[in-house]
Order: C-alpha cells, then structure tokens, then sequence
C-alpha cells in the first residue's frame, strides 16, 4: 500500500471517517453543472466515523477506492477551523496524515478529492474524551 505524508499547518490536522453516504459527486467537466449523491470513495478511516477516542488523536488515516488525489481537507474543531497543507501526489488509495494529538472535543472534518476525473467531498464528525 502507498502511504502519503501531508504536513498540517498551525501543528494540527484532521481526524476521523467518512459516514456512509455523505460523500457528493460532481463531473469536472464545464459542461456538467448538477450535482448528485454517489456512494462514498472513501471506504474506511481511523479514527472511525462517530467514534470516540479515549487519547489524543496523533494521526489520520483515510483509505480511497478508487484510489484518489486528496485535494484538501480541514477539521474544526474546539480551536476553530484547522485547515492542512496538501501536496497532492496523483491517486492513490492510502493516506496518512500526521496530526499534534487533538484534545478533548467534538471535530467535524471536510475533505475533498478527485478519482476517476470526478471530484468528490464529504464531511463527518467524531470526538475525543
């Protein structure tokens, strides 16, 4: 499995999963201005989706299929909005990213990656006690 390292701004980054369903397709070509739920790329995480963790979150992993180009991904957070800095690679199935042990609170993550010329995002949400 290819892993991809992506540097967080401000020291924090992102955790969680995706729910089912939550993710939004969209063609990338101009002529295609309608929009439509699809089902999700993004097929598992850790932390999971809805969950809890019981210690400091330090990193997020996010597993694509297809394998996709994370675009952009940010988490809010008790601190406010803690957007990362993505260097996108091509597509690819895995990612890792590295975060600063996120702390007690309720994180809503957003991300945003292109598969197959399509772009998709979602949003979740899970919390750390």
């Amino acid at each position: 499995m290819a892993a991809v390292r992506l540097r967080s701004i401000a020291g924090l980054a992102v955790g969680g999963a995706l729910l089912n369903g939550c993710a939004v397709q969209h063609s990338l070509t101009p002529s295609s201005i309608a929009t439509h739920a699809e089902r999700s790329i993004l097929v598992s995480s850790n932390p999971a989706a809805g969950s809890t963790s019981r210690a400091p979150v330090e990193t997020l992993e996010l597993h694509f299929n297809p394998p996709a180009q994370l675009n952009e991904v940010t988490v809010t957070g008790p601190d406010g909005i803690m957007p990362t800095m993505i260097h996108p690679v091509g597509d690819v199935p895995d990612y890792s990213i590295p975060l600063s042990g996120l702390g007690p609170g309720a994180y809503t993550v957003n991300w945003r990656a292109t598969a197959q010329q399509r772009e998709y995002f979602g949003s979740f949400e899970f919390a750390v006690s």
